[in-house]
């Protein structure tokens, strides 16, 4: 489920801008959940569950320390494939995350 396969997931056009509005993450990251928001308030979430391994890139530009979690577009992702067999990459312009995990679930909220 690349990028293009979640907006079709949402029954969204490929080229649809993807921002992500915050971060959940419950029993220290075992799962992850990402808020997000497409075209016209399009508003969804992208579940990682059963997570094993994380890797964080925080970009240096990042410089306000008033916002705990800034709203951050989504530039690119890979899938990667779920059981844990090869990790998925998340890509934004404030940090980079490579994680291996279980089971992906994209919901319309």
């Amino acid at each position: 489920m690349d990028r293009i396969h979640i907006l079709e997931q949402l029954n969204l056009p490929p080229m649809t801008p993807i921002t992500i509005t915050s971060l959940v993450m419950r029993q220290w990251g075992r799962d992850l959940i990402f808020a997000c928001e497409a075209q016209d308030n399009v508003a969804f979430t992208v579940t990682f569950s059963d997570c094993r391994e994380m890797k964080w890139q925080l970009y240096t530009h990042m410089q306000d320390d008033e916002v705990n979690f800034p709203r951050t577009a989504w530039v690119n992702f890979r899938m990667g494939r779920s059981m844990h067999r090869s990790p998925a990459h998340i890509l934004t312009e404030h940090f980079g995350l490579s994680l291996v995990y279980g089971e992906i679930k994209v919901k319309r909220v």
